[in-house]
């Protein structure tokens, strides 16, 4: 595996930095939003992951969301991200939770990363359009996430957002 040398820094403190190449190629944003749907009837609306290799939590139930791009904020990003992954774009109340850290290692690397989380307040499921992931899935407020397949993020979340209901 070819190593790349770099140089990182101001011009006051410079750093030469070696880097597996490999991990140039994983893409872990340093900041992102985790968006759950809440339908009126208090049930919650989770995104199923595609089966993808390469991507976070592949076939794991998990949060609609991503990368928060350079020059937006965590609510622009929330709003973004789920009308490219819902079509949404109308006829929700967006809320933002909290943050969190989260830690995720890849290579061995520990890579802090926050996680902006937001409820989205939906009517119904009928204007959900599925344009990433292989689908959604319907869930009691007071599912223990624990015990379903999910990515550890996913589980934090989960927990921020039952604390937020109650």
């Amino acid at each position: 595996v070819p190593t790349i040398l770099f140089w990182v820094g101001t011009r006051h403190c410079r750093l030469l930095i070696s880097i597996d190449s490999q991990i140039l190629n994983m893409n872990i944003p340093n900041s992102i939003v985790r968006i759950f749907l809440i339908l009126p009837n208090g049930q919650i609306v989770a995104q199923l992951r595609d089966n993808i290799p390469g991507i976070a939590s592949q076939g794991m139930l998990s949060t609609f969301g991503g990368g928060v791009d350079i020059g937006e904020d965590p609510m622009q990003a929330a709003v973004r991200e789920l009308e490219e992954e819902t079509c949404l774009k109308t006829n929700y109340e967006m809320e933002f939770i909290t943050t969190f850290i989260h830690q995720k290692t890849r290579n061995n690397q520990a890579v802090l990363q926050d996680n902006h989380l937001f409820l989205a307040r939906i009517s119904n499921i009928d204007g959900i359009e599925i344009k990433e992931g292989v689908g959604f899935v319907v869930l009691r407020k007071d599912v223990d996430f624990e015990k379903v397949n999910a990515g550890e993020g996913a589980q934090m979340a989960w927990k921020l957002l039952q604390q937020y209901l109650k």
